[in-house]
């Protein structure tokens, strides 16, 4: 499709999948807390916003989970490793982000911290191919923030007519919609080939 210039993708369950309730068991074994109080403490903290935003340090992160969750005899180092060890790369999808950049520009759009995305790119290479890679630490912005998509198309030069986005949450197609990006909620890798069928060659 000639009038399409930028494919815009999400990280997380689209690239990369990923267990935190692996983090929720670590967590558990320096806290009084249970694993259902801690995940609860996860759904409500407006740390992971402040953390994903780049308006929290990894130090002043963890400090305060130790305060909030009660952790004892956790260090920082060990803390890290356990973090971050979460993720396993969806070989099919980036199989199809492999074909795309063939033909296409293509773009990051992760509302991601920064101890996160650091770990992926650091081990997966596909994190190299992108010509615009956006993360919300980085921005101050997440999605669905209608400035993230603007921030990306900026950068694109492009109308958001030209981008097609590609993220796994319905709020976030809805947000880029909004801003006038065609847009797909991904399932699996099959749909998405379904979805985008017409530049696919």
């Amino acid at each position: 499709m000639t009038d399409t210039d930028l494919i815009i993708f999400d990280l997380g369950r689209v690239l990369v999948d990923f267990d935190f309730k692996r983090v929720i068991r670590n967590l558990k074994k320096f806290t009084p807390l249970t694993e259902k109080q801690i995940h609860a403490y996860f759904g409500r903290t407006p740390l992971w916003d402040a953390f994903e935003r780049g308006q929290v340090t990894p130090a002043a992160f963890f400090s305060k989970l130790q305060k909030e969750l009660k952790l004892k005899g956790l260090t920082f180092e060990q803390f890290a490793p356990l973090w971050n060890s979460i993720f396993t790369e969806k070989h099919d999808t980036v199989a199809i982000l492999r074909e795309l950049r063939a033909h296409y520009r293509i773009a990051m759009l992760s509302n991601v911290n920064i101890m996160h995305w650091e770990y992926i790119a650091d081990r997966h290479t596909f994190m190299n191919w992108f010509d615009h890679p956006v993360a919300s630490y980085a921005v101050g912005y997440r999605k669905p923030d209608e400035e993230i998509f603007r921030i990306v198309l900026h950068q694109a030069a492009i109308p958001p007519q030209r981008a097609i986005f590609i993220d796994d949450v319905e709020s976030h197609i809805q947000a880029a919609k909004s801003v006038g990006i065609r847009a797909y909620q991904f399932i699996n890798a099959t749909q998405l080939r379904r979805d985008l069928g017409d530049i696919l060659r």
